[in-house]
């Protein structure tokens, strides 16, 4: 009791969640959601769910909002033609189906359209989380990148091993 939570700074700010603090049985609340064993049993299999506190989590969770910038920004420092297939590929190692690839189009190009009627939300998007901004040219088409990935990084056959 008593022990006070210190964020990592620096380097070690993106360390892996084994060195994530857990207070006995009471694992970190973003591990409990998305289904963290509770370390009061040992589990032989996976606990498999699906609900709208984990939906909730991945797309708001401060972390994977910053995880959606990281990988938003290195598909836009690729100038790729492509960058709605590159970012895909780079979270499913597969291409897009036609479909897939035409709602996504779609999708991406309302966030520009939302972005680009409201740049400061924008600014406000880029600059979330610890590590520092980056640096960019294109804030609307970053930011719509960045928006587009955390949609990406939400798919079932992302988040979900078979």
């Amino acid at each position: 009791m008593g022990m006070k939570y210190k964020p990592s700074t620096g380097p070690d700010l993106y360390r892996r969640s084994l060195y994530t603090i857990w207070k006995r049985t009471v694992n970190p609340p973003s591990m409990a959601i998305l289904d963290a064993a509770d370390r009061e049993s040992c589990w032989v299999g996976v606990k498999r769910t699906n609900t709208p506190l984990q939906a909730l989590t991945l797309l708001n969770e401060l972390t994977f909002i910053e995880s959606a910038r990281h990988l938003a920004t290195r598909v836009h420092q690729q100038n790729s033609p492509t960058p709605i297939q590159l970012a895909f590929h780079l979270v499913t190692q597969r291409q897009p189906s036609p479909q897939e690839l035409s709602i996504l189009k779609k999708a991406f190009n309302q966030y520009r359209t939302e972005f680009q009627q409201n740049p400061e939300s924008a600014q406000k998007l880029l600059t979330q989380g610890a590590s520092p901004p980056p640096k960019t040219n294109d804030p609307i088409e970053l930011a719509a990148l960045t928006t587009l990935a955390n949609v990406l990084l939400n798919l079932d056959e992302v988040i979900t091993r078979e």
